[in-house]
């Protein structure tokens, strides 16, 4: 069975990275706009100028948002089973995500979006290790 603690972590780990997944999905989007002579997508990718390597950059970091919420998704999903194997890949998923945030809070104009993904992350972790019952669910497992 699992935890109270860790349905919790799954439910908020499926919900940021459906997040991440369509904020991908849209920077892919918008980057192929740019390259296609338009002005992207306003609030996601907008570049009146239409250039290309601000395209490719969109693209690129689409591409990449994209394949890392894949894996919280399928991280998620695989921990409707306690294994190893799914700790850790959450745990890693988590620790990606805090690090990705403090370089958004240390290098970005606004640093709020990179708090809130530090938060969100922790908030996972904090479910993950602990409670005690999630601590012994893990411990469980052989």
């Amino acid at each position: 069975p699992v935890r109270r603690a860790l349905r919790v972590a799954r439910l908020v780990l499926w919900i940021q990275s459906a997040a991440w997944m369509l904020l991908g999905g849209l920077l892919v989007v918008g980057g192929l706009i740019v390259l296609s002579g338009g002005s992207g997508l306003p609030g996601i990718v907008n570049d009146p100028v239409g250039d290309p390597p601000i395209g490719g950059w969109a693209i690129g970091s689409g591409i990449v948002i994209t394949v890392i919420a894949s894996w919280g998704i399928w991280t998620g999903w695989s921990m409707r089973r306690l294994t190893r194997g799914a700790h850790i890949s959450a745990l890693l998923f988590c620790g990606v995500w805090i690090v990705l945030g403090v370089v958004w809070v240390s290098i970005a104009t606004t640093p709020i979006p990179g708090m809130v993904v530090i938060t969100v992350n922790a908030v996972i972790l904090v479910g993950l290790v602990a409670p005690p019952a999630s601590r012994a669910a893990f411990h469980e497992i052989r």
